[in-house]
């Protein structure tokens, strides 16, 4: 059985405990996208090309098996919220070179999506004690590995991983080690509730205040609808199970999709495991499924980008990992990850079959 086959069998074994026998009025379901690490477009632009790509027709069929059908959101019924946190770094100087969700060159799309431009360096991260270096230390560490993959089968398909290769390892050292560390300042705020000046000119909480985010928008789409969906992207993962695992006031969640996702790392699960918890586990209380969608070239979950031997199973509800290769150099890309049918189709039956 292969993993999309899996996740549509536990779907259909273990529909969602949240649905609600009050849906008259509701829509059928909303979506709550998450963005992850670095300056952004504006806001709206940032969402309107989230849908735009979900919505497109197989955009690289080299990459992609057929059929792969867009998901229009507004023709199926399907409302959606935006979690838009990248201000809270890098306040109002959006990224406003939105050619890099459409290019297939690597270095231009790092450049453009993950530095905000050559002249956006990070802020920097400095530890208040040991256990914040050791954090910063190790979690660095798991992004420079760059592992070689184990030989993949044969593929007709671009997207497919090749046997020996290095993970960005194409990546000119100090644009490699800028990506790193501006992960890894993200990672580090957020996970240690360090207070920043936003540009903006408001001191925050980071954790408190992006929790806040998640939560709010959570809430919207559990008023509107009867499904309530998260899709998240690198950063915006650790956002999106931290509310779920250690947030009472959050309201359930149907599925949870992580797309190119840092979970995996030890040093961030470390941080996110619940009070009184060794480990980290499936936040049975408030998710109904979670699907971990990777690409094996991904350099931010690269790594370790399989999480149902880390994420314990609880009350019979596992993670399900898909891999899901996409195209290109840089396989981190948002647009690239919702142009994959396999993201898709299980997209599409959690907003109408969950």
């Amino acid at each position: 059985m292969t993993t999309a086959q899996l996740a549509h069998s536990l779907s259909c074994e273990a529909k969602s405990p949240f649905r609600r026998p009050d849906a008259g009025g509701l829509v059928s379901a909303a979506i709550v996208f998450i963005h992850g690490l670095a300056k952004k477009p504006p806001p709206e632009k940032l969402r309107e090309i989230w849908i735009d790509w979900l919505g497109r027709d197989n955009p690289m069929p080299s990459a992609f098996e057929p059929p792969n059908d867009g998901l229009v959101l507004e023709a199926e019924g399907i409302t959606d919220h935006f979690v838009y946190w990248a201000d809270v770094f890098y306040g109002k100087a959006y990224d406003t070179d939105y050619s890099a969700y459409e290019s297939f060159e690597g270095l231009e799309v790092v450049r453009a999506e993950v530095l905000g431009g050559a002249d956006a360096p990070a802020p920097a991260a400095v530890p208040a004690n040991a256990r914040e270096a050791a954090f910063l230390a190790g979690f660095e560490a798991k992004l420079s590995a760059q592992p070689v993959l184990q030989p993949a089968p044969p593929s007709t398909h671009e997207g497919a991983a090749a046997a020996g290769l290095e993970i960005a390892s194409w990546l000119p050292e100090p644009i490699k080690q800028a990506v790193i560390k501006k992960a890894a300042m993200e990672a580090y705020y957020y996970l240690f509730d360090k207070e920043f000046d936003s540009p903006g000119g408001q001191r925050v909480k980071v954790r408190q205040h992006l929790r806040s985010l998640v939560l709010a928008q959570v809430a919207q789409a559990r008023q509107q609808a009867d499904r309530v969906i998260v899709v998240s992207h690198s950063m915006g993962t650790m956002l999106a199970y931290d509310v779920l695992r250690n947030c009472a006031e959050c309201p359930p969640v149907d599925t949870l999709f992580t797309l190119g996702s840092p979970l995996g790392v030890q040093e961030v699960q470390d941080e996110l495991k619940a009070q009184g918890q060794d480990s980290v586990d499936f936040p049975a209380e408030k998710l109904g499924h979670w699907i971990n969608v990777y690409d094996p070239l991904d350099p931010v979950c690269g790594a370790d980008p399989k999480f149902v031997n880390d994420y314990a199973e609880v009350s019979g509800k596992r993670v399900v990992d898909i891999e899901e290769s996409n195209w290109g150099k840089w396989r981190h890309t948002i647009t690239h990850y919702l142009a994959g049918t396999q993201l898709r189709r299980e997209l599409r039956r959690a907003a109408t079959e969950g």
